[in-house]
């Protein structure tokens, strides 16, 4: 018996995203496109018809946002039928993405995003994990960085505060930023570092968290709750 294929469907006001899905992202043999929603039924009805492990929703306007919310309402709640969600934000509406991701959303791509890019999001995404493109983390405003990521991990942080042992505020966001899925070169231009500087907040914080390895840093994020950040 062969192995079970992701099933993805999208919610879209055109069909550029749905027909990229499946005929460029979705011809991987781990990966199934089902449909677009059709403009008569429900977002149950959708979820219902399609059985999507990995629904993409498409915000163009600010709209469509709130259709993203009320999507996130339904994967919170669907027993029967459940799937994670992606939001794609097309390029003319980089605008929204302070709203989307001050409304916590965890996982965000680019519609423009190459497909490779796109198959690792529904990949991660499908398998329980998050994810955003690097892309769209670059569009985030400088100012707002700290903001977002204190968001995704329920608090602020501030210099003088410790929360996980004796790690200094940057020692645990770097180590936060590694586990959600950023490089070292991506984490230091966004913060204005050196590679070299990020690499010695990461490697300080493993050693007091004697934490040798990515995967364990994963794991002790989510041991954390560093992921656990879906609050509707």
């Amino acid at each position: 018996m062969g192995t079970k294929r992701i099933r993805v469907s999208v919610v879209c006001t055109s069909g550029e995203l749905s027909e990229k899905i499946r005929s460029g992202v979705c011809v991987d043999h781990g990966m199934c496109f089902v449909d677009a929603k059709r403009a008569s039924e429900s977002l149950h009805e959708f979820v219902a018809r399609t059985l999507p492990a990995v629904v993409i929703c498409e915000i163009a306007t600010s709209a469509d946002i709130g259709i993203g919310n009320a999507l996130r309402r339904v994967a919170s709640t669907e027993a029967e039928y459940p799937f994670n969600l992606i939001y794609a934000v097309s390029h003319s509406s980089v605008n929204l993405i302070q709203d989307v991701y001050v409304d916590g959303v965890s996982s965000v791509i680019f519609t423009s995003d190459d497909g490779k890019d796109i198959y690792t999001a529904i990949s991660r995404v499908a398998a329980g994990q998050h994810h955003i493109s690097p892309s769209v983390f670059r569009c985030l405003p400088d100012l707002h960085i700290r903001s977002f990521y204190s968001l995704l991990n329920g608090a602020t942080l501030t210099p003088s505060r410790l929360p996980e042992g004796s790690l200094s505020a940057r020692e645990e966001l770097v180590l936060k930023l590694i586990a959600y899925g950023f490089s070292t070169k991506e984490i230091a231009a966004e913060m204005r570092l050196s590679t070299k500087t990020v690499e010695t907040y990461k490697s300080r914080g493993s050693d007091k968290l004697s934490l040798s390895t990515r995967a364990s840093i994963v794991k002790y994020g989510a041991l954390r709750g560093w992921f656990n950040i879906y609050q509707i």
